[in-house]
């Protein structure tokens, strides 16, 4: 995050002297810093009230120095739309205030209530906003390329290293302009996560995607001796944040998509399971049938071809 500049932080100190007493503003701030004590942070003795503008000018330092003073105006932003401690506060230059962050390089997601970077300037893996060890609802695409050791094997090591980079150009892509993160790649595949919006149809559409540039790219381009193929799989599920590989590889709903790639998905296809199917719209739909033969649980597969006159 860039530095928050001296008129936001001057903005954010009149909003909240302005509209709340000392008492809410440490609600507030124990919300984002537990235990937050105002009177050893600003050394006053506890008999004495401290003014307005004082405890908000150390409180909105206090939440930048520790890195929450986005959480902090979206907590703001909940005292005037939704109350603390059962009342609603009229917070002034709230405006002001959302498109300082905005110039900090974050967009406001309405849906998550939160302040996410903007991938005009910024990717990280969490989006700058989701926490860590905290539980989220995610979209998870698994892609892998078939038959890698065959690839290998037959084909010079040029040709495999210029068709393995197109994949993951082409996975990149289509991933961050839906503003999705790549989560692992492991050089012949790797996870991707979607969290925002219709997180369920934002990754089959990322899929059919690059399903889509890679048939083109096998009649056009492939420099290897046989069409490269990739299995595609989208399940979604909850997930404890962390950004540690193998809490990640633990996870019940990666180990699921990943089963459902190496299972049930046949090369130059993508499958998904009914969690993410009952999410598509009719568009989304298209092309999408019911995978015969995989018991209860039933899975959904696509497959791009090109319709014969």
């Amino acid at each position: 995050m860039k530095r928050v500049g001296n008129l936001l932080i001057s903005t954010c100190v009149k909003a909240l002297a302005q509209s709340m007493n000392t008492d809410v503003m440490i609600v507030l701030a124990r919300k984002v810093i537990p235990h937050y004590d105002l009177y050893a942070r600003l050394g006053f003795p506890r008999s004495m009230a401290i003014p307005n503008k004082d405890a908000a000018r150390q409180i909105i330092t206090d939440t930048i120095k520790n890195d929450y003073f986005i959480d902090f105006v979206l907590l703001m932003v909940e005292a005037g739309n939704s109350g603390v401690m059962g009342r609603k506060y009229s917070i002034p230059y709230m405006k002001d205030i959302i498109s300082g962050v905005f110039e900090l390089g974050y967009i406001y997601d309405g849906e998550n209530n939160l302040f996410v970077e903007d991938s005009r300037y910024s990717i990280t893996r969490n989006w700058g906003a989701i926490k860590l060890g905290k539980e989220y609802g995610f979209a998870f695409m698994r892609l892998d390329i078939a038959d890698n050791s065959g690839i290998v094997r037959e084909n010079c090591e040029k040709a495999v290293y210029k068709s393995y980079d197109y994949i993951r150009e082409i996975t990149n892509k289509s991933v961050l302009k839906r503003n999705g993160r790549i989560w692992s790649w492991d050089g012949d595949g790797g996870l991707a996560s979607f969290f925002f919006g219709n997180k369920q149809q934002t990754a089959v559409m990322a899929g059919k995607e690059i399903l889509h540039e890679l048939f083109f790219y096998n009649y056009l381009e492939c420099p290897l001796k046989a069409p490269l193929k990739i299995r595609v799989a989208v399940h979604s599920g909850s997930y404890e944040y962390s950004p540690d590989e193998e809490e990640l590889k633990a996870c019940e709903v990666v180990k699921k998509v990943m089963e459902i790639e190496s299972r049930f998905t046949k090369p130059g296809t993508m499958t998904i399971s009914q969690p993410v199917k009952v999410m598509l719209d009719n568009i989304a739909r298209i092309g999408i049938k019911l995978l015969p033969g995989t018991g209860s649980a039933e899975y959904y597969n696509y497959e791009f071809k090109l319709e014969s006159k």
